[in-house]
């Protein structure tokens, strides 16, 4: 896959932008706050269809525009053209399209354009709590799996009921009879029905995960311990074997009711794939717990690369890779090992602060951009 044109406009501090990208290696240029960061939620905008900095979209126009745009032509690795547009307005509205087809929901944007992204909150992956990694599962397995994502969405829109229920409950109001414990019971069975796919999913893509991760780590740290990537989740029902999806449904209820007085205790879900964890081992020991901030670093950039090795994989497709201001945080020997691997077979987006991140480094077809005030202009050769 592959960017080969973009036009933006009016999207945050952008000036009228029209560019023609390099296959290879595209590097913008620029002092912190000019635009950099900008330009690449510009062009990532078309994996999620929304900000990956989880901007609202009123957010992200210029000020004082009534309006933003976005306008993308790709290449996939077959050689078909796609188009992609988006127009923003005050008051949050939003009109996407795909190929001339209008979007009408932004789930069905996903997967559609494989990117993957590395800016500086990436090594949350491996240093922070649980809930960076499950929001890098579920989007990495969604946009390889379209009813992964149904399912996630149903699942968490039981959950919101349930937990609502469970409030009411805990209160001991007007809904604290009889009744309301039916449907508690019928919550419950919604969020074992989409429970089971989706632990089942995720048991799978980490399994599959770990030894392209193991891999790219030991490029970018050749003398290191093996790293391991493991899925932790919180119901036991679904730990040590993914089993039949019905069955795995069944269990999961009977564990969710048995934890049922529990739960209406302190009016909230206790169990279930929104508490799940994925853990990450170097040596056998936690990197979160006694990693250095290097190790944690290199971890969290491998898990990235194993993502976009399994699209590869999996969908035959070599993801556009950006990245936001990564290379200074590592030493030079991770980096160019870096960018030497990526630049072997990827389209890269690189916005960076530092001409040393690059210096000495020429890759076939190199083509550099300098961003000064939200302007971007072409640079030296």
């Amino acid at each position: 896959m592959r960017l080969l044109e973009a036009g933006v406009d009016d999207f945050r501090n952008l000036a009228a932008t029209r560019l023609v990208f390099s296959p290879g290696v595209n590097v913008f240029l620029g002092a912190n706050g000019q635009g950099k960061s900008n330009l690449l939620e510009a062009l990532d905008y078309v994996s999620l269809g929304r900000s990956h900095r989880g901007a609202r979209d009123d957010d992200l126009l210029r000020f004082g525009a009534a309006g933003a745009r976005i306008s993308l032509a790709l290449e996939e690795d077959s050689g078909t053209r796609r188009a992609f547009t988006c127009a923003l307005g005050r008051g949050g509205e939003r009109r996407l399209q795909f190929d001339g087809v209008a979007i009408e929901r932004r789930a069905d944007l996903v997967g559609q354009v494989a990117t993957v992204l590395f800016d500086p909150a990436t090594v949350s992956l491996a240093a922070d709590g649980p809930e960076p990694r499950r929001r890098f599962a579920d989007q990495a397995i969604s946009s390889l799996d379209r009813s992964y994502l149904e399912q996630l969405q149903a699942y968490h829109r039981a959950l919101r009921q349930k937990g609502s229920l469970l409030r009411d409950l805990r209160r001991g109001g007007a809904r604290a009879a009889a009744i309301a414990r039916e449907e508690l019971a019928a919550w419950n069975r919604e969020l074992a029905r989409h429970a089971a796919p989706l632990c089942a999913a995720r048991a799978v893509w980490a399994r599959r995960l770990e030894p392209l991760a193991a891999a790219a780590y030991a490029e970018l740290d050749p003398a290191s311990a093996p790293l391991l990537f493991r899925y932790r989740p919180r119901l036991v029902a679904c730990r040590g074997d993914d089993g039949e999806k019905g069955d795995l449904a069944r269990e999961i209820l009977a564990e969710i009711d048995y934890i049922g007085e529990d739960e209406i205790r302190r009016g909230r879900p206790l169990a279930g794939p929104h508490l799940d964890d994925f853990e990450l081992l170097l040596g056998g020991v936690s990197l979160r717990g006694f990693g250095s901030r290097g190790e944690m670093r290199s971890a969290a950039l491998a898990l990235k690369l194993a993502h976009g090795e399994l699209i590869f994989q999996q969908r035959h497709v070599r993801p556009i890779l950006f990245f936001d201001d990564v290379f200074s945080e590592l030493d030079k020997g991770r980096a160019r090992r870096l960018q030497e691997r990526c630049a072997a077979d990827h389209q890269l987006m690189i916005a960076t602060a530092r001409a040393d991140d690059v210096a000495g480094w020429r890759p076939v077809g190199l083509r550099t951009w300098e961003i000064s005030a939200g302007r971007v202009e072409a640079g030296e050769a």
